[in-house]
C-alpha cells in the first residue's frame, strides 16, 4: 500500500510518527530525513550516516549511538540548532535545498577540535558528553589545557567525587552539581547527632535526627573530605541559609 501524504512539513512528520508502529521502528532522526529530503539531506548523510563515515573517524570516541541510524547526525543538528536557538527541524527545514552540508561539518569540526585542543588526554568518561552545547557556551573561554589535565587528574583520583564524567562539565561551569560529592553515610550523621546532643551547630536549637541535615564545615571546593570531623549536623533552615551564602 502507498500513502500520498500532503501538508506542512510539521504535519507530515507528524503523520510519519502515527503509522510509525509496524516493523523495525524509524528513529526520529531518520523520520526527519524522509520529510526533509533532499540535496541537504543527502551531503549530510555522507558525512554523518554511514559507517566509518568522516564524523565516525574524528569523533566516535566522543559521541554516543550509531552512525547508519543517523544518530550523529541528529546529535550534530541538534547542538548546532541549540547554537542559533532553534529547533532540529526548523534547521533542516532551513537548509533542505543546500546544495552541500558544509556549515554542520564545519561547526561539527570546530567542535571536536575544541574538545581535543583542551581536554588533551582522552579517557573513556569523555564519551556521550554533549560537547557541543558545552563548545555553544565556553567556546569563548580563556582555557589552559595542561591546568585542565591536572586538575581532571586530581578529581579522578578524589574519592568524594562520585561522578567522574561530570569532572569535565565542572571544569567548565565550576558548579559542584556535575561531581555528585560524596555525603556523610547515616552512621556519620548519627554519630555526629550524638555528639551534638541533637544541637544546630548554628542556630543552637534542638532538633530530631529527621530534620537535621550534614554539612561540610570545610567546604569540599576548599579543601574539605567527607569525613566525620569535617562534619557538622544544622536545621534545615539554617543549612539552607549556609549553601545561599
Amino acid at each position: 500500500m502507498i500513502y500520498f501524504c500532503s501538508g506542512t512539513d510539521s504535519e507530515k512528520l507528524e503523520w510519519f510518527k502515527t503509522i510509525n508502529i509496524a516493523g523495525e521502528k524509524l528513529t526520529d532522526q531518520e523520520l526527519r530525513n524522509a520529510v526533509y529530503s533532499g540535496s541537504w539531506v543527502t551531503e549530510s548523510k555522507k558525512l554523518f550516516s554511514k559507517n566509518n563515515c568522516p564524523a565516525y573517524k574524528i569523533a566516535n570516541k566522543y559521541l554516543n549511538g550509531i552512525a547508519n541510524r543517523q544518530e550523529y547526525l541528529e546529535t550534530a543538528i541538534d547542538w548546532i540548532s541549540q547554537q542559533e536557538s532553534i529547533t532540529i527541524e526548523n534547521y533542516m527545514g532551513q537548509h533542505q535545498h543546500d546544495q552541500n552540508a558544509d556549515e554542520l561539518w564545519q561547526y561539527f569540526s570546530n567542535v571536536i577540535n575544541w574538545v581535543t585542543t583542551n581536554f588533551i588526554k582522552y579517557r573513556k568518561e569523555q564519551k556521550g558528553i554533549q560537547w557541543g552545547i558545552s563548545h555553544n557556551e565556553y567556546k569563548n573561554q580563556e582555557l589552559n589545557s595542561k591546568i585542565i589535565e591536572n586538575e581532571i587528574n586530581k578529581l579522578m583520583q578524589d574519592e568524594d567525587v562520585t561522578n567522574k564524567k561530570g569532572i569535565y562539565e565542572y571544569i567548565l561551569s565550576r558548579k559542584t552539581k556535575y561531581l555528585n560529592i560524596q555525603a556523610f553515610s547515616d552512621n556519620q550523621k548519627r554519630e555526629k547527632y550524638e555528639k551534638q546532643n541533637g544541637i544546630c551547630a548554628i542556630c543552637k536549637n534542638n532538633f530530631e535526627l529527621e530534620k537535621m541535615e550534614a554539612d561540610h564545615i570545610t567546604p569540599w571546593h576548599e579543601g574539605g573530605k567527607t569525613e566525620l570531623n569535617n562534619c557538622q549536623l544544622l536545621c534545615r533552615e539554617c543549612n539552607r541559609r549556609k549553601s545561599g551564602k
